[in-house]
C-alpha cells in the first residue's frame, strides 16, 4: 500500500512499483485516516507512507497502525535523513525509513534483504556516550 498526500508522488511511486515488479500495490491513500481505514480492509503486508502529511502525520499513523497490526511493515519516506528523525519514525513503530529521492534503490535493498535484521539496519544504531560526556550528563 502507497500513502502520499500529494497526488502527483503518490501516482509518481505507484507507477514506478507497478513498473519495476518490486511490490504489488493493493491500496492507496492520500491521509493518515484514511490509511487506517484501508489497512483494516485490504491487510497489507507493507505500508509505503509520507512521513509528512497534514492532519495524522505519517508519524502518527505509523503508531497507529504497529500498534494495531504490527505484522504489517511501515515504512516511512522523508525528505529528512538525520538521525534523529530516524530514531523519532523508529518510535512510532516505523520498520524503516527511506529517503525519498532515492526511495526506489532503498526499498528494493530492504526488500532483497527481507528479514527483520536487515529492515533495522535502517535505522542508526545510538552512539555509545564517552566516559567525559556520561559525566557532565550527571
Amino acid at each position: 500500500m502507497v500513502v502520499d498526500d500529494s497526488l502527483t508522488i503518490l501516482h509518481a511511486i505507484c507507477s514506478l512499483l507497478e513498473h519495476q515488479d518490486i511490490v504489488e500495490v493493493v491500496g492507496r491513500a492520500e491521509s493518515g485516516p484514511e490509511t487506517i481505514d484501508a489497512v483494516a480492509n485490504l491487510r497489507p503486508d507493507m505500508v509505503l507512507m509520507d512521513a509528512d502529511m497534514p492532519g495524522m502525520s505519517g508519524l502518527r499513523a505509523s503508531l497507529l497502525l504497529s500498534q494495531t497490526w504490527p505484522a504489517t511493515k511501515i515504512v516511512l519516506m522523508s525528505m529528512d535523513a538525520t538521525p534523529q528523525f530516524r530514531r523519532a519514525c523508529a518510535g512510532c513503530g516505523a520498520h524503516a525509513v527511506i529517503y525519498k529521492p532515492k526511495f526506489l534503490s532503498e526499498l528494493a535493498r530492504l526488500l532483497e534483504g527481507g528479514d527483520q535484521q536487515d529492515w533495522q539496519k535502517s535505522f542508526p544504531r545510538p552512539r555509545r556516550k564517552s566516559r567525559r560526556q556520561v559525566s557532565i550528563m550527571r
